[in-house]
């Protein structure tokens, strides 16, 4: 299960509302949908809804914003507040919950984040082909005497937590979650893939992958070299983009092929400005230069991955002298197997056309052209 909280709002609660009772549109398809609990003194709508009436809809939707107007004229505060909730919880496919165990499983929830008798909400289960989720909206301001706002300090963690438990509660698959996300919220998007893949997204899987690179240059003391090292061990790169005095202003991450810059992961942590005044990564603007070859260079196992490798066999047939050429890339590290494949390959064709027995390796030469002049090993070194 993954547990989702949107941004809250201010204002009317009319369009969250009316989305999860599908009256608006959807960016995933809905096979049906099931009203889990409600506490309001306005009754289901859902029924109504499914035959074209919108009545009793309308009344709750009024119901939950009578609270803030009671709120407004009892305590005489124009202090802007963001009463509107709402939050989702995503079942992976193929797994469910009746309804008795949602309503538990929502309860629980609730309650961990602070809500209590007192906050008017609404739970409604969407099944999106073999896909279950709840969507939850909720009103923060407390329907008493005090009209108090549910507190939303550290709501992230504690959901994470509350989620757990709901998985152990009704044995369902535990999430992935990231040792580190940072506060970093995850797009619905994310959400869907993440739970399709049974992976973290990109973005949260680089975040902790820097967060922890963070961590262990700070600890020994470590600057801009040590981290880049450090990144590149766990395939992170960097690249920098730089002013006009030829000194960083920006920086971008690549992972799995993917570039997503700082600003764009953390912006409050992650710039180039940031990781170098507030996460203590030492930099020297002399050193400049020699960080960029530092960020430029590759692993040796990553460079021989992307390597043109020719191999040129002589058949020998009389007089005649005809080269085969062979080019392939070593994008694994069975290097040596597959080249052990290539002659048994081979041997088993050419067996009656080139006479095996004479067919041998001539040499082997690295990123060459056939049609070109052959160059010999010394050659081929001075041209490395």
């Amino acid at each position: 299960m993954i547990g989702k909280i949107f941004p809250k709002s201010a204002g009317s609660f009319k369009n969250r509302i009316r989305y999860i009772f599908g009256c608006t549109k959807h960016d995933h398809e809905i096979s049906g949908i099931r009203t889990i609990s409600h506490n309001t003194m306005s009754r289901d709508p859902l029924p109504g809804v499914l035959q074209g009436n919108e009545a009793d809809l309308t009344e709750m939707i009024k119901e939950f914003d009578q609270v803030e107007t009671l709120r407004r004229f009892s305590i005489d505060s124009d202090k802007p507040i963001k009463p509107v909730f709402h939050a989702m919880l995503s079942l992976r496919p193929g797994e469910s919950l009746t309804t008795p165990q949602w309503r538990q499983a929502v309860t629980k929830y609730m309650t961990d984040l602070g809500f209590d008798e007192t906050t008017q909400y609404v739970a409604v289960m969407h099944q999106d082909k073999d896909h279950q989720h709840v969507h939850i909206v909720a009103n923060r301001i407390r329907l008493d005497d005090t009209f108090s706002m549910v507190k939303d300090s550290n709501e992230r963690s504690v959901s994470m937590d509350s989620v757990s438990e709901i998985e152990d509660r009704f044995g369902l698959t535990k999430a992935p979650r990231p040792k580190d996300t940072w506060g970093v919220s995850i797009t619905h998007a994310e959400l869907q893939a993440s739970i399709r893949d049974g992976d973290l997204p990109l973005k949260h899987k680089m975040i902790a992958k820097i967060a922890g690179a963070i961590e262990a240059t700070n600890a020994v003391d470590g600057d801009m070299f040590t981290f880049t090292r450090l990144l590149r061990k766990q395939r992170v790169y960097i690249n920098l983009t730089l002013n006009d005095e030829g000194q960083p202003k920006g920086i971008s991450f690549e992972f799995d092929g993917k570039h997503i810059s700082g600003r764009q992961l953390k912006r409050s942590r992650l710039t180039w400005h940031k990781l170098i005044t507030q996460e203590g990564i030492n930099y020297d603007p002399e050193t400049i230069s020699e960080l960029q070859d530092e960020i430029e260079r590759r692993d040796s196992e990553e460079q021989e991955r992307i390597r043109i490798h020719y191999y040129e066999f002589i058949a020998v047939d009389g007089k005649r002298r005809k080269p085969i050429y062979i080019k392939f890339t070593a994008k694994d590290y069975e290097f040596q197997k597959m080249i052990k494949e290539i002659l048994e390959l081979i041997d088993a064709i050419f067996d009656a056309l080139f006479k095996p027995r004479e067919c041998r390796l001539k040499r082997n030469y690295i990123e060459y052209i056939p049609g070109q002049r052959l160059l010999v090993p010394e050659e081929l070194e001075l041209s490395v």
